[in-house]
């Protein structure tokens, strides 16, 4: 282990948001309990359900029987990753805050590099996986580059900074997080929108395939999801974009239609007809119906917000 951290008296909350782990979550337990145990005796474990359709909530419970520390949480309607991760956190009472998936692919035994990390001082420590040691689909890869980038482009990430779902923080860095009361969650924004830069590391750590061997649950279809929440909840680009674009089409048509006026002014070439008027009326239909919907799609996400009975759908709790 490449760490010298060894029974600090630190306290840690293990946040791990799950779904569809029925057959891994006692494996997963057993890891991370004995990496959470050379570090601290001062230890949680926070299991969030996200409504997942197999054993999971029953695995859940044994945990929970056999461990006093382990808590868990159930969601009655599936919200993902971002939605588990912060009720998880709003559940965490310890000075340390960790999150990692429960897939097994990141290693609770490179906990020790993140906690060494807090100790010298930083409030915000991610794990680094090594461009060549993923193990996802290169679809995944693909999402996740366009993730970061995004982050960078908005929240103003160096890009030289790596992102990924296991990391730790400080209880002052949750106690700001879970202030959060909208309806789409962009962990890494809020991250970056809540501490300095200067204030975070990576630390380099190892990547595995899932426990499982199954295909991952973060399908393509989550993964823009999470972007979407990153692009609309966190940024106007959208509607800067439109409006930028907007105007290049207004100018261009007012040079188009000088080019029509002078041509037929100065040549003997006639007007275009209908084709071409047909094509030019459904292009400026078009560009009005996308800004439409980008606007549209911002007064959903604030109508969503104000409408919401509760920002986390949880049905069952078992904490004490």
């Amino acid at each position: 282990m490449r760490s010298n951290v060894v029974n600090k008296a630190v306290s840690i909350s293990l946040v791990v948001p799950v779904y569809r782990s029925g057959s891994t979550l006692a494996a997963f337990y057993e890891r991370a309990s004995q990496a959470l145990q050379k570090i601290s005796n001062d230890w949680e474990m926070i299991l969030v359900d996200d409504a997942s359709p197999d054993e999971t909530w029953s695995a859940a419970l044994a945990l929970r029987e056999k461990d006093a520390r382990v808590k868990i949480v159930r969601f009655a309607k599936n919200k993902g990753q971002q939605h588990a991760t912060l009720c998880g956190l709003s559940y965490a009472r310890k000075n340390y805050v960790v999150t990692i998936d429960d897939d097994l692919q990141c290693f609770p035994e490179d906990l020790p590099l993140f906690i060494d990390q807090l100790n010298a001082g930083k409030y915000v420590v991610i794990g680094k996986i090594p461009s060549g040691e993923k193990k996802h689909s290169a679809w995944r890869n693909l999402a996740s580059q366009c993730n970061k980038k995004l982050v960078s482009r908005i929240m103003g990430k160096p890009s030289s900074f790596s992102l990924s779902s296991y990391r730790a923080m400080s209880s002052a860095v949750v106690k700001q997080l879970v202030k959060y009361q909208g309806s789409h969650p962009h962990i890494a924004a809020m991250i970056f929108n809540s501490v300095p830069v200067t204030m975070m590391a990576n630390v380099t750590i190892r990547h595995a395939a899932r426990a499982d061997g199954d295909v991952s649950t973060y399908t393509l279809k989550k993964l823009i999801k999470t972007i979407s929440f990153l692009i609309v909840n966190y940024s106007l680009l959208p509607l800067r974009y439109v409006s930028v674009w907007g105007l290049f089409v207004s100018i261009s048509s007012i040079f188009f239609a000088v080019f029509i006026m002078l041509r037929a002014l100065l040549t003997d070439h006639s007007v275009p007809g209908w084709a071409s008027l047909a094509t030019l009326i459904s292009f400026l239909a078009g560009n009005i119906l996308l800004a439409l919907g980008i606007q549209g799609e911002y007064l959903g996400r604030l109508v969503e917000n104000a409408t919401s009975l509760s920002q986390f759908p949880v049905i069952e709790e078992h904490l004490d």
